[in-house]
Order: C-alpha cells, then structure tokens, then sequence
C-alpha cells in the first residue's frame, strides 16, 4: 500500500507539475475510493492540494485547464483543420478567421493590435495594406510606413517588399537613406520616423501616409525606447497596424491605444475633419 500511494503521488505530481492541476485533482479524487479510508483520503486530498498549489505558483503561465495547457504550449502539435472558405482578396492561401477579421480592418481603415505568435501568419496583412494603398486609385501618391525596432529587421522586410514590390520601396535608417520622401513604402526605424513627423519641411509628406505598420510593438515596454514608440503613436496622422507575438495583456494594451485613437478622434473633428476606428484581432 505505501508504494502504491507513492506511486500515485508520483502520477498527481507529474500531471501538476506539466500544468494540468485539474487533471491532477481529478485523478487525486478516483485514489482510496473506499468509504472506510476516509482518513488516508482526507490526508492526500490536503497533499494533493499543496502540491498543486506549489506547481500552479511555479507556472509561468497559470494554467486553468488541460485544454487551456495544450493550446497555450503544444499549439503547434495540435490537428488544424484548414479553413473551407476562400476569400477572394487573397490567392495564395485561404485565411482564417482572424485572418479575414484582419482583411476587413484594413478595408475598414481600422486600426489594429495583432497578438499572434511568431510564423503564425502576420506578415501577410502588412502586404495586403500595401497592396491596398498602391492600388487606390483616388489617392496615387499614397505612402505606407514600416517600422521596424532594429537594422536587422528592417533589412529583412525591405528584401522582402522589394521582392513583392520592386522599387516602390524607400530605406531611411541613421546609416543609410534611399528615397525616403518619394517612395510609397518607407522602411525606417522608429528614431527616422519620429524625426519625418516631427520635421515641419515634411508635412505635406506627412498627409501623403495611408497607413503605418508598427513591428514589435511591445518595444513600447522598453525603458530606453518606449517613450519614442509612445510619442509616434500620438503623431501618427494615420491608422496603424501593431505587430507582436509577445505583448502582455493584450486587452489593456488596446485599451490603452483606444484611448490615443479616441483623444485624436476629438481633436480632429474639433478642426473639422474625421477619425479612424480601433479594433483589435486576437
């Protein structure tokens, strides 16, 4: 009998200790099952319970059930089924739901919180708002901007616009500028881009931007970066897409850029002009 508790202090522990406290709690309840063991039963109850209360306090995560468990760390293990329904503004794969709640917000003009983890599919919405913007015919001069927290990244995506768009891309980095003020897609690091909206020579350059794409945005957490981010955020003069597959509380944080969205919403139809909506896409 102790070698038999043991062992299955052994599984409870395990199961709690992997993340699955309720999985663990259950198959705590199916031991000394026997009316007539109450007092052992009683005294692995309270076991049980320390050892899952020691294991969900060790959790980077707080695990509230086995699905929750299997979703947040073995995603990617999961069977997907993939999505029945084309859409026709993409054809080189069908996109999911989200995906297609993230098509609309562009269409929309909407700005947008992406929290999505990496390889996930993001990417994709930062080319359809390109494609979007050198597409409209009303406004042919339309720019959109990159912005990208490091020299890697922007060398990364600018080898990837130029791929999908040839030379309507420009570069603008503190070592390198190349068309910065003509082209329709600008790649710059968020110091260039402040000193572009903040430079009085380039307002009518400033009225030309469509939409800025902001990459990893939880760079807004940084203590030596993130009053910049917070500071482009209230000069934008148009909608945004926020990129990160790491942000924290991601409910607050849109709350958060509501409440920009909002204070720039009443200050232009104070002047008489019109705002832009927020949503977000889990």
């Amino acid at each position: 009998e102790p070698v038999a508790s043991q062992a299955r202090l052994d599984v409870v522990t395990t199961l709690a200790q992997l993340g699955f406290v309720d999985a663990a709690v259950s198959t705590a309840s199916t031991f000394l099952t026997d009316p007539k063991q109450k007092a052992k039963r009683k005294e692995l109850d309270e076991e049980v319970a320390d050892i899952c209360k020691t294991f969900r306090s060790k959790l980077s995560v707080a695990c509230r059930s086995s699905p929750h468990f299997q979703l947040e760390h073995m995603g990617h293990l999961l069977p997907r089924p993939p999505p029945k329904t084309k859409d026709p503004r993409i054809s080189t794969f069908t996109p999911d739901e989200w995906q297609r709640r993230l098509l609309d917000a562009v269409d929309d003009r909407a700005s947008v919180l992406v929290c999505a983890p990496t390889s996930s599919g993001k990417t994709f919405i930062s080319h359809y708002c390109m494609d979007k913007v050198m597409g409209d015919a009303k406004n042919k001069d339309g720019v959109v901007v990159f912005v990208a927290p490091t020299k890697a990244l922007i060398n990364q995506i600018a080898a990837q616009v130029y791929g999908a768009f040839h030379s309507a891309f420009g570069i603008y980095t503190d070592a390198y500028r190349h068309r910065a003020l003509t082209c329709r897609i600008l790649i710059t690091v968020p110091e260039c881009f402040e000193s572009l909206l903040m430079s009085p020579a380039n307002a009518t350059w400033a009225q030309k931007i469509r939409y800025v794409i902001l990459d990893e945005i939880h760079c807004i957490s940084s203590r030596e970066e993130g009053s910049l981010w917070e500071h482009i955020l209230h000069l934008l003069p148009c909608p945004f897409i926020a990129l990160s597959a790491t942000v924290g509380r991601p409910e607050s944080f849109v709350k958060w850029l509501q409440g920009i969205k909002d204070a720039q919403k009443s200050d232009e139809e104070a002047a008489g002009g019109g705002g832009e909506g927020t949503c977000e896409v889990p």
